[in-house]
């Protein structure tokens, strides 16, 4: 509910007197005692919930009102510039960008932010809620281009440096804590607050989707055959640890050839039927 407390008249000549003393224009001050009634009935104005509204005096900042209801401040030489604290969005469309490795992704996600300082958000910014879109969109491309989209490393004895880079696919997380750091780095100046960020799609480029594709396949193969080798290996350790247990003879010669017969049988793409030859003749 919108209330007024009703002033008398020397209260009243003094609240615009001192609205926001040393910031109004004398012109103002004196239009304002001189046109006194035309001042009483027009100088109120309305803030609602969850809204700011900087007022200007003679184009110079006389103050910031923050609490909602009907408000009083001199008429003249008066401007008022209402700014929304609610929760904002910004969508940023498909964009093409180049990752890390050199390839062409597209990328696409929404930015949630508010406006928590009302007065750079109303006099340091033209235009605040474009300017805050232009800086995701520039923050992405840029954020984007420093990381891979995925990582094929497969495991080996030898560490590498590529093992600890997060990629796009995976490690969203990660990436999306450094492009809000940037985010909120750069709207600073517009008073603004990135609440979250979110991406909508990340996916290589149509025109290479099909030459990755095959990498891909290439390198779910390459990374299949490495558990199956890996598999392979400890089958056929310990099928001869088991025979040496149960006091099986076998010779070194026979012994290479069992291992290398399980290694076919494990790894073959296709049935076989290898021969084992246990002791000698």
């Amino acid at each position: 509910m919108l209330t007024m407390t009703v002033m008398t008249r020397p209260k009243l000549t003094t609240h615009i007197l001192n609205l926001k003393k040393g910031h109004e224009s004398i012109c103002a001050l004196a239009m304002g005692v001189l046109c006194f009634p035309i001042t009483l009935m027009t100088s109120c104005y309305c803030v609602q919930e969850n809204e700011e509204a900087v007022l200007l005096s003679c184009g110079r900042y006389s103050g910031t009102v923050r609490e909602p209801g009907i408000h009083f401040a001199n008429l003249w030489g008066r401007e008022i510039i209402t700014i929304s604290k609610a929760k904002l969005s910004t969508d940023i469309p498909n964009t093409k960008v180049i990752d890390k490795d050199g390839n062409p992704v597209m990328v696409s996600g929404v930015v949630f932010y508010h406006f928590r300082d009302t007065k750079k958000a109303a006099l340091d910014i033209l235009d605040r809620q474009t300017f805050v879109a232009d800086q995701a969109a520039t923050v992405l491309k840029q954020i984007v281009s420093h990381y891979p989209y995925d990582n094929h490393d497969i495991e080996s004895d030898e560490d590498s440096d590529d093992d600890d880079v997060p990629c796009l696919k995976r490690d969203t997380d990660v990436i999306v804590k450094h492009l809000v750091k940037e985010l909120q780095r750069r709207v600073n100046v517009a008073g603004a607050k990135i609440d979250s960020f979110k991406f909508n799609e990340i996916s290589y480029a149509p025109e290479i989707a099909a030459s990755l594709l095959k990498k891909q396949q290439a390198s779910a193969i390459v990374a299949s055959r490495h558990t199956l080798v890996d598999g392979a290996v400890r089958i056929a350790t310990a099928a001869v640890n088991r025979l040496d247990k149960k006091g099986v003879a076998v010779d070194p010669a026979d012994k290479s050839r069992l291992i290398s017969n399980l290694l076919t049988v494990v790894c073959a793409d296709e049935h076989v039927q290898p021969v084992i030859v246990l002791g000698s003749t």
